[in-house]
């Protein structure tokens, strides 16, 4: 069934092509090129089934991302990126997983997963804040993955460190346009994000 994608991705090829000079010109997916991507399935191709997904081969996954990025490399590039938060996210907990794709199974996920932030654990959660410099196809995204370190009152990593994997709502981080400009890909939306958050969701 997941084959169908690949069907799909093939039938808006000529789309995918006649958008791609408006894309590199934004810097990033057109709205349009994003909405025809999401009908496809793309994204949804590692998802759980529970959540409308395929749960396909990596292999399918993988023919699927290399025929998308055959047609316009840049729209491979971020079918491929934000394709495997889906699978990330199954690992999450449950209540995490439906407050993320309960109310919509196509909502995408963007991933700095560079330890750009510091989460200092407070009551209810973690408080952290932060600066990642890249995030691909984040414009079209509504969460986001972000890799921190734990940290201490005083605001400084403890040591020795400890990682985190830290999933917040598009609500609560900033990305900053203009701050990301590239020869190749250049559609990819790789902006720089930063948080400032009184409280944070962990993966794990």
């Amino acid at each position: 069934m997941s084959y169908e994608v690949l069907d799909r991705i093939v039938a808006i090829a000529d789309d995918l092509r006649a958008g791609s000079e408006e894309s590199d010109s934004l810097g990033r997916l057109t709205d349009d090129m994003a909405k025809n991507l999401r009908n496809t399935g793309i994204i949804r191709l590692l998802q759980r089934k529970k959540y409308d997904g395929y749960e396909a081969h990596p292999r399918e996954f993988a023919e699927t991302i290399m025929k998308t990025a055959s047609i316009y490399g840049s729209a491979g590039w971020v079918g491929g990126i934000v394709g495997v938060h889906p699978w990330q996210l199954a690992f999450a907990d449950p209540k995490v997983q439906d407050e993320v794709l309960g109310s919509d199974t196509d909502t995408w996920q963007a991933s700095p997963y560079m330890p750009g932030g510091v989460a200092v654990p407070v009551d209810g959660g973690y408080r952290m804040s932060g600066r990642w410099q890249f995030s691909s196809g984040t414009d079209h995204c509504d969460w986001i993955f972000l890799g921190a370190m734990v940290g201490g009152e005083d605001g400084r990593p403890l040591m020795p460190p400890v990682g985190l994997h830290v999933i917040l709502p598009r609500a609560d981080y900033e990305i900053i346009e203009d701050s990301w400009d590239v020869v190749g890909l250049r559609v990819r939306g790789a902006r720089t994000s930063s948080s400032r958050m009184p409280s944070s969701r962990t993966t794990g």
